[in-house]
């Protein structure tokens, strides 16, 4: 083989080592999340359900995870947590949720927004408007997340 037959098949090789070792390089991993709630008629008398997942491999996964979650919620009573339904899916943003910690409250919002902050306030706004004129200053951030690519 002369020269050029050498550089040819060196090149060939190379392709074939690439080509071989392309499928183990790492891949940007997805980030699936989703949230999923449960909200009685009377929130205030059977609070509500909560399940959020981030960071998952797929939208379905994120989804069961999220409605898991919910359904297995410690704090929340079996007629919220048998409502659980999965409101919202979302990929690489933030998810908050602020609540009137106070029993037999209303107070309760969510929001996903593409920052951590922005997701605070949008919930925190949800939940001072539910709380009734009491209650307003007793809303708190009870979750904060962000799922990440």
């Amino acid at each position: 083989m002369g020269r050029s037959g050498s550089f040819l098949s060196l090149r060939r090789l190379a392709a074939a080592l690439v080509l071989a070792v392309l499928p183990l390089a790492p891949h940007p991993a997805a980030a699936d999340a989703a949230v999923a709630v449960g909200v009685p008629p009377d929130v205030s008398k059977s609070g509500y359900a909560y399940g959020r997942n981030i960071n998952n491999s797929s939208m379905e996964e994120a989804k069961e995870r999220a409605l898991y979650n919910c359904h297995t919620a410690k704090d929340a009573s079996e007629d919220a947590r048998r409502l659980c339904i999965v409101v919202m899916t979302f990929s690489n943003q933030c998810i908050s949720v602020a609540l009137d910690p106070q029993a037999g409250t209303p107070g309760a919002g969510w929001a996903v927004a593409p920052t951590k902050g922005a997701a605070e306030t949008q919930a925190m706004a949800q939940c001072v408007a539910t709380a009734g004129a009491n209650r307003r200053d007793a809303c708190k951030i009870s979750d904060s997340a962000c799922d990440t690519r």
